[in-house]
């Protein structure tokens, strides 16, 4: 995880909860999740898809202030 992404969720903290987002934010999430796993996903508005997405990140992101 960059730090830049890391300082993006620092201060967007209820981003990985339960939460509507923007479509900016979906697509900065999306962005995300490509850098940290390799994969070309495109942003959607898929409920599951997004759910899945920020798991994956939340693992990192948590990986990431547990080493910090």
């Amino acid at each position: 995880m960059t730090p830049q992404d890391k300082q993006w969720l620092d201060e967007h903290p209820y981003i990985l909860g339960n939460v509507r987002i923007t479509p900016e934010e979906n697509a900065m999430l999306f962005a995300i999740y490509n850098r940290l796993t390799g994969e070309n996903m495109r942003p959607t508005t898929c409920g599951r898809c997004v759910l899945n997405t920020k798991k994956t990140i939340k693992h990192y992101y948590d990986q990431t202030r547990s080493n910090s």
